[in-house]
């Protein structure tokens, strides 16, 4: 029984594109393919091994409908002047792979900046599993202990304000109730001890009035002349003369 031949077709492919070699509408002509394909941010940050620039250059994807051979792929880059293409195994890797999502070691990439064209979609390769959403849940609460966070708004301010996305998603799609509920509770435990502080510091002023009443009275002051000289009542002074 011979050997079932290996299929080297795929719906997705990879390819580069270098804004050097590429023709000047290399967009509109894979527009008009009508293939569904994925376009990165202008890589011209990424570095070699020995730290020089790389050459500026685009990562496109191509998500085809059906299966297609290598042979087929090839009149693409050929068309655009671009490297071979390569077969791709993992469209969540690389798909991620277009803003370095999961390398943190390369220049990280504006996600926003990723182009979807032909109805390509891919926001669903940016979801977090459930593993990661619940770290990623760890580091929020921490954070939100840590910093003290009264306010949900202030919060999701935070998130926008620093462009995390990860952050920006488990606050609004999954652990909504969770993180709203903590950030009750630590404004709770705040408005807590800001009065007990409070009290603390009226019952500190309270005893030391208690003292300078009783030091003014044993100098000879009337009660008349220590509540002007404290700004106290003469209630009040009269009071702390007898505690």
């Amino acid at each position: 029984m011979t050997e079932k031949k290996k299929d080297v077709r795929s719906r997705s492919w990879a390819m580069v594109v270098y804004p050097e070699s590429a023709p000047k509408n290399w967009r509109e002509m894979l527009d008009d393919t009508r293939i569904a394909w994925v376009e990165s941010p202008l890589h011209d940050k990424d570095v070699n091994p020995d730290q020089t620039i790389k050459k500026p250059h685009w990562h496109v994807i191509l998500m085809y409908g059906s299966k297609k051979s290598y042979s087929q792929v090839l009149e693409i880059t050929e068309m655009l002047h671009a490297p071979i293409p390569q077969k791709i195994q993992n469209i969540k890797g690389a798909v991620r792979y277009l803003v370095h999502t999961d390398n943190p070691e390369k220049y990280q990439y504006n996600r926003e900046d990723i182009v979807c064209h032909g109805g390509a979609e891919v926001e669903q390769y940016f979801e977090l599993s459930s593993v990661s959403r619940e770290r990623t849940l760890w580091d929020i609460m921490k954070f939100i202990r840590d910093e003290k966070i009264t306010s949900y708004s202030a919060f999701i301010g935070y998130c926008q304000d620093t462009d995390n996305w990860e952050w920006f998603s488990i606050a609004t799609k999954y652990y909504t109730l969770a993180i709203r509920t903590l950030i009750d509770s630590v404004y709770q435990d705040n408005r807590i001890r800001d009065t007990q502080g409070n009290q603390r510091s009226e019952e500190k002023v309270r005893q030391d009035n208690i003292l300078k009443v009783k030091e003014l009275s044993e100098k000879g002051y009337s009660q008349r002349k220590i509540a002007d000289t404290l700004g106290l009542s003469l209630g009040v002074v009269n009071k702390y003369l007898h505690m």
